[in-house]
This record gives structure tokens, C-alpha cells and sequence, in this order.
């Protein structure tokens, strides 16, 4: 395997990671004060939400279609949709996580899963075009 998938495959679960404990972290208040001191300073704070759930995705389905470049392109959306719902599924099964659970973000998780797929197909059509990408599909 070559470095570069080895790489995306490492970074794609280390980010996996994050996100697990990012979505399944038991305290609303903690999570809304960090998604405060995270988003643009130009957003109000249900901006920085929508904003940051758009975000959340993004490198994680990126890493993981270089990672694994003969799974389809497809799959990764799937899986990273999968996710948002299976987190808040988890967040309205739990109350206890004092969460508050919402498709308006599995939606938006959504969008961010397909601009990440989308990123890494323009990144590897670049490099295809470029001679630099010497995979073998």
C-alpha cells in the first residue's frame, strides 16, 4: 500500500474518532459553547451551527475516498449520512446525553459527506490530469 492511502486511511480514523466523541460528548451546553468559539466571527450562533454541522463531514469522507479509492465514490456519502442519523438517533435515545437531536443536521451532515467526495474527485481528476496519480484502479 502506498504511503499516501496508508496516511488517509490513519488521518480518516484518528477524524472518525472526533467526531464520535464530538456527537456523543454528554453535554449540550459544553457543545454549543464550543461550536461558539469555533464558527466565523461574522455568524450569529444558529449560523455557526449550520455552518459547522456543513464542515463536520467533510474531511472525513475527503480521507476516506483517498484512503480507499477503489470503494465507490457513493459508498462513503452512504456511510457518512449513516453516521449523522445513527448519532442523532443515538442523541434522542439517550437523553441523558442532553442533546438536542435534530434532521435539520443529519441533513446538513449530509450535504457536508457529498462536498467531501465531491472535493476528493476534483483533487484525484487533478492529479490523473497531471500524471501525478500513479494508482492502479
Amino acid at each position: 500500500m502506498r504511503s499516501g492511502y496508508r496516511t488517509a486511511r490513519v488521518l480518516a480514523a484518528g477524524y472518525l474518532l472526533v467526531v464520535l466523541f464530538a456527537v456523543l460528548w454528554p453535554s449540550g451546553g459544553d457543545v454549543a459553547a464550543v461550536k461558539a468559539g469555533l464558527g466565523p466571527w461574522f455568524l450569529t450562533p444558529a449560523g455557526k451551527d449550520i455552518a459547522l454541522n456543513l464542515a463536520m463531514l467533510v474531511p472525513l469522507t475527503f480521507l476516506a475516498c483517498l484512503g480507499w479509492p477503489r470503494v465507490p465514490w457513493w459508498t462513503w456519502v452512504l456511510a457518512g449520512c449513516a453516521l449523522s442519523l445513527g448519532a442523532e438517533l443515538m442523541q434522542w435515545a439517550l437523553p441523558a446525553l442532553d442533546r438536542r437531536p435534530s434532521l435539520f443536521n443529519v441533513v446538513q451532515n449530509g450535504v457536508g459527506a457529498w462536498l467531501g467526495v465531491a472535493l476528493a474527485g476534483l483533487l484525484s481528476r487533478r492529479r490523473r490530469a497531471s500524471g501525478t496519480d500513479t494508482r492502479r484502479v
